[in-house]
């Protein structure tokens, strides 16, 4: 019984370390830069869009439900926020994009900034889940503030 329990123990040894590897299955390529800000960009827009929703639904009778999915839209942006920056996505030649190559070159400051819209889109999401309307204006407001801390020093100005 000895001898079996020895040559059993390295194959299960070879088959636990072995198992992680073959159940990632085969491996995809990196999204190439072009893609990664093709992902941002619709991310980005998807979150301009939360915003005028709540915006719009602030008006006249607040429409609570669109306030709160549209937070809950925000919250989750927030947090996909992290993977939209990798490096190697900022401007380059044939590839346009708003961001500024500060965002990789003070890459601290940039994570502070997402990091405070995060906490942010956190209590504006819990004020939209309260239902209480001058809750969720104050909240929208301090939102919107942290905005500024991105768009200001990480993204290129609009041209009018």
């Amino acid at each position: 019984m000895r001898k079996i329990a020895c040559f059993a123990a390295p194959a299960l040894f070879a088959a636990a370390l072995a198992a992680p590897l073959l159940a990632a299955g085969p491996r995809t390529p990196a999204p190439s830069p072009a893609d990664v800000v093709r992902t941002r960009i619709a991310g980005l827009r998807e979150l301009g869009a939360a915003f005028k929703n709540v915006s719009d639904g602030m008006r006249g009778d607040p429409q609570i439900i669109l306030i709160q999915q549209s937070a809950r839209q925000i919250k989750n942006a927030s947090n996909a926020m992290n993977g939209w920056f990798p490096a190697g996505s900022g401007p380059q030649r044939g590839i346009k994009t708003a961001a500024k190559p500060e965002i990789w070159t003070r890459a601290a400051d940039f994570n502070t900034a997402k990091a405070n819209f995060a906490r942010q889109a956190d209590a504006f999401q819990a004020a939209a889940a309260s239902g209480n309307v001058a809750n969720i204006r104050s909240a929208f407001r301090q939102l919107g503030g942290t905005c500024k801390g991105c768009h200001d020093p990480f993204r290129v100005p609009e041209q009018n």
